[in-house]
């Protein structure tokens, strides 16, 4: 009897030492699962701890009741003025920025503009916006040719003229896409030369995009279709009466 329960008692020891094993082995396996969990989430936190950029919510502008506002932008912040209700003007940097803005948001009306600036050290800015630019003779209406003799008609009814002070590395000037200005281009007026000059425009996100690289005065122009319907129009007739004059010279011959 007393070797059987000594076998027993063997047995359970037994039992008991491998469960014990078990419940080791597992705790290590937690541990390590728990261990490296924990890495994961110091390193998630130092990578998104980099490159954090303050912007603020462009649908959340700064209302500007009049036509001016002088203020001060902070590097990689960009901040949306909204003049009168109407002209909204978005400014993005890289750099410390002191702007000054003056809009006639009256007669420009509802308008979607967004300027992107990357410079080295901090700038001096003064941006104005208007509906048209008569001393360099943009009135609504008016056709223009390139010197690649193109033609180009200004009906946009905004026109910007941005001085800056201080480096500019690169800029894009974006302006809302319509149904109007969706064929348009970014023109800058060179004063040497006294013309318009278009640059190469996209569409990006719904807005017409151009990337450039010093300030001016720049517009939206259209391509002036007028010419070339003109020109179809009299090669047309030329040629109808090519094909009437062929026709009885044919009949007369026979």
């Amino acid at each position: 009897m007393g070797e059987c329960y000594s076998s027993i008692l063997f047995i359970l020891q037994f039992f008991v030492l491998i469960n014990n094993n078990l419940v080791i082995k597992n705790m290590k396996k937690s541990s390590k699962i728990l261990l490296g969990t924990f890495f994961l989430m110091i390193l998630f936190s130092t990578i998104t701890s980099f490159n954090v950029v303050a912007i603020d919510d462009p649908e959340d502008p700064v209302d500007v009741p009049g036509d001016s506002i002088q203020t001060q932008v902070e590097a990689n912040t960009a901040v949306t003025y909204r003049f009168r209700n109407r002209t909204r003007l978005r400014v993005s940097t890289d750099v410390n920025l002191n702007l000054n803005l003056d809009c006639d948001a009256l007669r420009i009306g509802v308008k979607d503009f967004a300027v992107e600036i990357e410079g080295t050290g901090d700038l001096q800015m003064t941006m104005t916006c208007n509906e048209e630019n008569p001393e360099n003779g943009l009135m609504l209406g008016n056709t223009y040719q390139m010197r690649n003799r193109n033609r180009y008609q200004y009906q946009e009814g905004f026109v910007v003229d941005i001085e800056c002070n201080g480096t500019l590395t690169r800029a894009r000037l974006r302006i809302r896409a319509t149904n109007e200005n969706r064929v348009g281009q970014w023109a800058y007026y060179n004063e040497a030369n006294e013309e318009w000059v278009s640059v190469p425009t996209t569409v990006e996100d719904g807005y017409l995009t151009a990337e450039v690289s010093h300030f001016s005065t720049w517009t939206i122009l259209m391509p002036d279709y007028t010419t070339l319907i003109v020109g179809l129009s009299i090669g047309g007739g030329v040629a109808a009466l090519i094909v009437i004059a062929s026709v009885f010279y044919i009949k007369k011959r026979k």
